[in-house]
């Protein structure tokens, strides 16, 4: 059996809950937020001496804690995975916490300040998902997305003019404005560039007075969602930011947790 881990990062959020912990390497986990029982019960196997707790749902443990804030967890927890994965950042960027809303941190080397955020996210995907295509949940909506063309169901700038179009003809004019197809696949990949596309341009335009060239993108509803994924990369692009994504950006939260309560361990 291995040894128990020293401290436990846990993140608690609107929909699922992250934990974080070592035992040799860094291990990560999720789970349902709703299903607390199931939480309560990995954490007493995993028998930590600490739990450092981020997000909104910890008051719901009923276990002795530790709290960090949830931005400065994201910060810590971003730098953490970003060394791990060789990503080098610049010191000031952008940090994008894309989990049921989205929020978007101005980081500048130690310092992590929320500047903005949008409403639109994972939820948002989950709950139009549902009453456009019928999608039980959010890895049916991401698959269908993988598989369908948006160009059939929004107005792009070519449709409106057959030459001479002030910006590329193949940005979109409206979402949702054409509806040449209501295949669910269409759809789904129509929603997921809605999304998509509003969050990037929150990002320019905080990007624009934060003075930052660069994008870090973490969070669950980026998680095998290709299709999202591009969409990001090239709005952001095309408003000549850099997006780069951490592969394990879901857990964000729960390594800062981590982080922050290995840190109090160290200093005790």
């Amino acid at each position: 059996m291995p040894s128990a881990p020293p401290v436990l990062g846990l993140d608690l959020g609107a929909t699922l809950t992250k934990i974080a912990f070592r035992q040799g390497e860094l291990h990560t986990e999720r789970w349902p937020s709703r299903d607390l029982d199931a939480i309560r019960a990995r954490i007493a196997e995993l028998a930590p001496r600490s739990i450092v707790v981020t997000g909104g749902g910890a008051s719901a443990l009923g276990a002795a804690v530790e709290g960090v804030s949830e931005f400065e967890a994201w910060s810590l927890g971003a730098a953490a995975l970003a060394a791990e994965e060789g990503l080098a950042l610049p010191a000031r960027h952008l940090l994008v916490s894309a989990g049921t809303g989205t929020s978007v941190l101005v980081v500048d080397g130690d310092s992590a300040v929320r500047a903005g955020g949008t409403g639109l996210g994972g939820g948002t995907l989950v709950g139009l998902g549902r009453l456009l295509v019928g999608a039980a949940s959010f890895a049916e909506l991401s698959a269908l997305a993988a598989r369908g063309k948006r160009g059939s169901v929004d107005l792009l700038v070519g449709d409106i003019y057959s030459q001479g179009a002030p910006i590329p003809p193949h940005l979109t004019a409206s979402n949702f404005a054409k509806l040449a197809s209501t295949e669910p696949a269409d759809l789904a990949h129509a929603l997921v560039g809605l999304v998509g596309e509003n969050i990037a341009l929150v990002c320019a335009g905080i990007a624009r007075l934060a003075g930052a060239d660069t994008v870090v993108l973490g969070g669950s509803t980026l998680a095998e969602n290709p299709a999202l994924v591009e969409v990001l990369t090239q709005t952001l692009g095309l408003t000549g930011l850099s997006a780069r994504f951490l592969r394990r950006g879901a857990y964000c939260g729960a390594v800062g947790a981590l982080v922050a309560g290995e840190r109090l361990a160290r200093s005790a």
